[in-house]
C-alpha cells in the first residue's frame, strides 16, 4: 500500500509539473515613451511549452522579442511538426497621446535537404485580430479587425522542388510583417475622433510548420520576432483646445454605442 501510494503521488506530481510548464507566461507590463504595453502574455496552442517569443524589451515605443527555439522540424518519411505560439497584449497611450498605427514585423530563416518533392515544405503563417476599445479617453464597444501578416519571399511557403528544384536543398532568410492602421479603422467604421485610439489590444497566433519525406529534412525558425511599434498621434495645439469640448459630444454618442 505504501509503495502504490508513493507511485501515485509521484505521477501526481509529474502530471503538474508538465502542466505548470506548459501553463502562459505573462510577463507583465512595460512602459514606453508614449504608450504602455499592459499584460504581454505568451502562450502555445500546439502543446509546445513557453517560451517561444521569449521574454520582451521596450525601446521607445518598440516592443522586441528575442524567441527562445521557436522552430518546427521534421525528417524522414512522413515527417511532421507544427509549433504555435500565442502573443496577447493591450496597448494603453499616455495622457495627450494617441495610437495611430501599429507594425509588426519577424523574421526568421528555413532549411530543406535532400532529393525529393514538395512533400518537402516549410511555412510561416502569422493570423490575429486587432480590438479597438477606447477613443478619445473614452471606451467604446470593442471593434475587432482580423488581420494576417504577409511574409516573403514565396508567400511564406518553401518547398523542395519550389524553391530548390528538387534538391539537394538550401537555406532561406524569410521576413513578414503587418501594419495596422488604427486611425484608418476608426474612420472606415463612422468612428468619430478627435486624436484617436487610447486603448487598443492584439491578439496574434504565428505557426511554423515543416513537412518531410523518406531522406529529407526541413527546418523552420523564427530568428528575431521584433519590430512590434505603435505611432503615436499627437493632437495639434489648436486641436487640443477644442479636443475638451468635442469630448463632452463624443462621449454621450460612444455610451450609447458601447
Amino acid at each position: 500500500m505504501t509503495r502504490f501510494t508513493f507511485a501515485v503521488a509521484a505521477l501526481i506530481a509529474l502530471v503538474c509539473i508538465q502542466f505548470s510548464q506548459a501553463a502562459p507566461i505573462n510577463y507583465g507590463d512595460f512602459m514606453g515613451s508614449t504608450v504602455t504595453y499592459v499584460g504581454v502574455t505568451e502562450d502555445s496552442n500546439s502543446g509546445d511549452t513557453p517560451p517561444l517569443f521569449g521574454a520582451p524589451s521596450v525601446s521607445g515605443d518598440t516592443l522586441d522579442f528575442n524567441p527562445v527555439g521557436f522552430s518546427a522540424s521534421a525528417s524522414g518519411a512522413g515527417g511532421n511538426d507544427v509549433t504555435d505560439g500565442n502573443l496577447s497584449f493591450m496597448v494603453v497611450a499616455k495622457a495627450g497621446k494617441a495610437i495611430s498605427s501599429l507594425n509588426l514585423a519577424e523574421a526568421g530563416d528555413t532549411s530543406l535537404a535532400g532529393f525529393g518533392t514538395d512533400a518537402t515544405l516549410t511555412k510561416v503563417t502569422g493570423t490575429g485580430v486587432l480590438n479597438i476599445n477606447e477613443v478619445d479617453g473614452v471606451g467604446i464597444g470593442a471593434l475587432s479587425i482580423p488581420f494576417s501578416l504577409t511574409f516573403s519571399p514565396s508567400g511564406g511557403t518553401y518547398g523542395l522542388n519550389s524553391n530548390f528544384g528538387g534538391g539537394p536543398g538550401g537555406t532561406i532568410f524569410w521576413s513578414g510583417g503587418k501594419l495596422l492602421d488604427v486611425s484608418a479603422a476608426l474612420t472606415a467604421n463612422n468612428i468619430p475622433f478627435v486624436g484617436g485610439a487610447t486603448k487598443i489590444s492584439i491578439n496574434l497566433d504565428n505557426t511554423l510548420t515543416a513537412l518531410s519525406q523518406a531522406g529529407t529534412f526541413a527546418l523552420i525558425a523564427k530568428k528575431d520576432f521584433g519590430g512590434l511599434s505603435v505611432t503615436v498621434n499627437v493632437p495639434e495645439p489648436s486641436v487640443a483646445l477644442l479636443s475638451g469640448l468635442a469630448l463632452f459630444g463624443l462621449a454621450g454618442l460612444r455610451r450609447r454605442m458601447a
